[in-house]
Parts: C-alpha cells; structure tokens; sequence
C-alpha cells in the first residue's frame, strides 16, 4: 500500500470520485476498494442511485470513506426538504441542491436536515449547485435565456445560497476568482470538472482546471472523474492528483 505524505493526506481529504458507469455492486466494491487510500469521499450521483439505491452508500461507508451524494435536489420547498431529511438520516456527508431552486427551496432543504435531528458532528454539508461545468456563456445566454456572464450568475446564486445559510456552492474552479472576497469565511467551493496532470477531465467539460490550480484558486472539495477512472492505471492518476494538490498545500 502506498504510504501518504501528511501533505498528501490533506490533499486526499480534498478529493471525491464519482462511483458513475458501474454495472454491479461488486464493481462498486472493488472501486472503492482500489482508490480509497486515495480518495477521501466518494460523489453517489443519479446513475449509480438509481442503480443500487442506499446500498452504495452503505457500501461506502464499510470502508470509511465519506458519501457525496449527488442528485441536485430542485423541486418545491416541502419536496426538498423531505428528501434533505432522508438523506440525512441516511448518513451521508454531503448532499446538493440546484441554487436556481430559490431561496425558499434551499432553506427547506437547512430544515430537512434540522428535522433529522442528528448530532452536530455527524450533519450533513449542504451545497448547492450554481452553474453547471458543461455550461459555457453561450450556452448559458442562447439556451437558457440568462443574460450576462457565466461568472456573474455564478456570484449571484452564490449569494443566495449564503443567504439560505446553506455550506458552500458547486461551481467550476475557473470562476472562483469572482468570487474571492466575497462570501462568508469557511464557505465551501466544491469544484468539478477537474483534469488530471497527464489526463483529460471529459470532452462535456467546458470550465476545466488542474488540481493544483484549483486549490490554490481556492478549491475545498475536488470532482475528479475521468481524470482517475479513464486512466490506464487508476492508482498512478489518483496519487498524481494528490502529489499536485500537495505542492501548493501550505507546510
């Protein structure tokens, strides 16, 4: 097994892998298996819940790694927060909403988690999604009607979901600069589309950073998909990943 740096083990803290395009259990189990010395949470997003239900997270959990659970709750506040209460109560460490839900819809889901009434430490983060990665600012004006820059939506609804008193935002690393300053102190970026040194993030991914560059743009949590699990060697781009965060991680 290899043996982590602290630096390195901070870096893996920072890094989630989404358990998409697994058919079975038992490949679920040798992926968590393979990457969790490297992987600090794994993101169980609308594929692999759909296909396994609660038992990946369970699964997850047996080897003591963290759940991400990915499926971007939008909908009318009294559905979400129901569905924050469960999933809270199902034990994960983290779970997210669409911020263009609105303020209600993302306060419900605050109230779905207190409702759960789980002690403090074991309460889940709650983030919530600003503008996705595949989007670009044509996409964005053309498509969705939303003029303005990708970056000015993003600050918009990042200011929202402070408001909700909600735990962080997901959005591309590539827009954290706007955002700098300008939120709470401890507010959690959560940032996809993350390519590896040597390894690509996905050709759907627009707004793309390295690892290291994401954390030192400011970066709490780190997606990284296809960057590991496209690799030929899963494990040599899973350390490469941390060696990367590692070097700009302070001593």
């Amino acid at each position: 097994m290899t043996e982590l740096s602290r630096k390195e083990q901070a870096a893996r803290e920072m890094v989630c892998l989404p358990l998409d395009g697994l058919n079975s259990i038992a490949e679920v189990k040798g992926r968590v298996e393979e990457l969790s010395p490297f992987v600090g949470l794994f993101k169980v997003g609308k594929e692999s819940f759909t296909r396994f239900g609660p038992e990946i997270v369970d699964l997850v959990k047996e080897y003591g790694s963290g759940v991400f659970l990915d499926l971007k709750y939008h909908d009318i506040p009294n559905t979400v927060q129901g569905a924050a209460r469960a999933a809270a109560q199902l034990g994960v460490s983290m779970f997210n909403v669409h911020a263009s839900g609105g303020l209600a819809m993302m306060q419900a889901a605050r109230q779905g988690v207190e409702e759960a009434n789980l002690p403090g430490g074991e309460a889940p983060k709650i983030v919530a999604v600003t503008v996705l990665t595949s989007i670009d600012e044509e996409i964005l004006n053309i498509e969705c009607g939303v003029s303005g820059s990708v970056e000015g939506q993003v600050l918009r609804l990042a200011k929202l979901t402070e408001e909700a008193d909600l735990d962080g935002i997901v959005c591309s690393a590539a827009d954290l600069d706007a955002l700098k300053g300008t939120l709470r102190p401890g507010f959690l970026f959560v940032t996809p589309g993350i390519k590896g040194t040597s390894t690509p993030a996905g050709e759907d991914q627009k707004r793309v950073l390295t690892p290291g560059r994401a954390v030192a743009a400011g970066s709490s949590m780190l997606v990284v998909g296809r960057a590991i699990t496209g690799a030929d060697d899963r494990k040599a781009a899973a350390l490469e990943v941390l060696h990367d965060i590692a070097r700009v991680l302070p001593e």
